[in-house]
């Protein structure tokens, strides 16, 4: 049965920059633990962003990547993903993607502004009522 990690963003990470630096980390883990990731970012500019901040986002932090396929942790933008996965990372797409890519664990955050935090209640029903295993952590600063 997959397994759905939902990770709570913190109030202090307030900027986007900031929510987005936090993903990176728990990215990083999910790359040291299952060796490999696909990153869902909902459009070109998101996903710039992540492929930027997996360079910078924490000093001495390597996690091989690449927009699109050939590494690790691999980033899509823009509705193309693929058909399976080892585990996905939702990078602040408001939707699930239809249909939702096979995967072993899949990875979202829970916003701190109410829009975006009601769009992932919506999300984890949906994966719950798929029959995924939910877990919710807070992610640590």
């Amino acid at each position: 049965m997959p397994i759905a990690s939902f990770y709570a963003l913190p109030p202090m990470l307030l900027t986007l920059h900031e929510q987005q630096r936090g993903m990176c980390r728990v990215i990083a883990k999910v790359w040291q633990v299952m060796g490999e990731a696909d990153i869902l970012c909902p459009d070109m500019e998101t996903g710039q962003v992540m492929d930027d901040l997996l360079w910078t986002f924490q000093a001495g932090a390597f996690v091989p990547h690449v927009r699109g396929a050939g590494e690790s942790i691999r980033i899509h933008d823009g509705g193309i993903w693929p058909l399976q996965s080892k585990a996905l990372v939702l990078c602040g797409l408001d939707e699930l993607p239809t249909p939702v890519p096979a995967c072993e664990r899949l990875i979202d955050f829970i916003p701190v502004a109410e829009k975006t935090r009601n769009l992932a209640r919506e999300r984890y029903k949906r994966l719950k009522n798929a029959g995924f295993t939910m877990q919710v952590h807070p992610l640590e600063v």
